[in-house]
């Protein structure tokens, strides 16, 4: 007999109902532009707050390598080089995200002093 604790067997053909659940989300969105060589700081979580990404884009007016990152040494990641005013641009979904250490700002590295725009969908959470 089947205890009420354990899952339904199946056999071959049968179906099985699964139940999933969405939780939605409010995003802030959020542009600048940022133009110096190294480390661009874009976004600052408030203390003890983390950064959690959904939507980001670079597009840069000159050739050059970008790339985002969370925290000062934090890994690169969405790194190009992109040609003149070429979009970089990443949506995560409603379901995957990219999210930061405690108080980790989100950074826009660049190979040079170029002008560019940025795009940020996220949350602060605790």
């Amino acid at each position: 007999t089947r205890g009420a604790d354990r899952a339904p067997s199946l056999s071959p053909g049968r179906a099985m109902a699964i139940q999933t659940t969405t939780q939605r989300y409010a995003i802030t969105m959020a542009s600048g532009s940022a133009g110096s060589l190294g480390n661009n700081t874009l976004l600052t979580p408030a203390s003890g707050h983390r950064l959690r990404l959904s939507y980001l884009s670079y597009n840069a007016a000159t050739a050059v390598e970008a790339a985002f990152r969370l925290g000062a040494t934090g890994a690169l990641f969405l790194r190009n080089s992109v040609l003149a005013n070429s979009v970089i641009a990443k949506d995560f979904g409603p379901a995957r995200y990219v999210e930061g250490g405690t108080n980790d700002p989100l950074i826009l590295n660049l190979s040079a002093a170029v002008a560019t725009i940025w795009n940020a969908g996220y949350q602060e959470i605790r």
